[in-house]
């Protein structure tokens, strides 16, 4: 017979009926045919599927298991999290808005108030931590700048690239040929 085929462990017809991860749905569904699937459930035209999960909506954008409109202004999908916008110049901080750098700064997915907070440091492992900029430097991690005893070392990688170090000046020495920190000699020399 033309147009029957298996679904899983049943028989359908491909005119009249879908097969939904071996579950067998008729197409007619109130009145609007269904055109494909949703994970297990038949999906009409006048529906949007976002992971598995079917919303009346037609033509709909995806944002995780949420629908929105993209070209509406007032929602961003951040990591796949819908948020609502506060302010036209919102943009993406992680899973959440932020300002775009008003009075907000982003680091490492997490939102910051900047008066406080100004700059990000990315440390050598790919995490980052913030910093403010007048008081500290980045060396994989915030370093104070008036620190009498840590200080930043930058050594050279076995690629010939530089990643930054901090160590103890009072013990430890950072010197040529730059491959990696040395102690401190006898009489606190390097």
């Amino acid at each position: 017979m033309i147009g029957v085929v298996c679904c899983g462990s049943h028989v359908y017809n491909t005119s009249s009926q879908l097969c939904c991860e071996e579950n067998v749905h008729n197409r007619d569904g109130g009145g609007v045919m269904a055109h494909s699937c949703c994970g297990t459930k038949p999906l009409r035209l006048d529906q949007t599927c976002c992971g598995g999960v079917i919303h009346s909506i037609i033509g709909g954008d995806c944002c995780g298991t949420d629908v929105y409109f993209q070209k509406d202004a007032t929602a961003l999908c951040c990591d796949q999290t819908l948020s609502l916008k506060t302010t036209p110049d919102d943009v993406c901080c992680g899973n959440s808005t932020f300002d775009g750098g008003i009075s907000q700064m982003c680091c490492g997915s997490s939102v910051f108030n900047s008066t406080e907070l100004n700059s990000c440091c990315t440390l050598n492992n790919g995490t980052a931590r913030p910093y403010h900029s007048s008081s500290h430097v980045c060396c994989d991690g915030p370093l104070e700048k008036s620190s009498n005893v840590r200080a930043c070392c930058y050594l050279r990688n076995e690629d010939g690239k530089f990643r930054d170090t901090q160590y103890d000046k009072t013990k430890q020495c950072c010197k040529y040929p730059y491959d990696k920190i040395y102690s401190m000699g006898r009489n606190k020399t390097c």
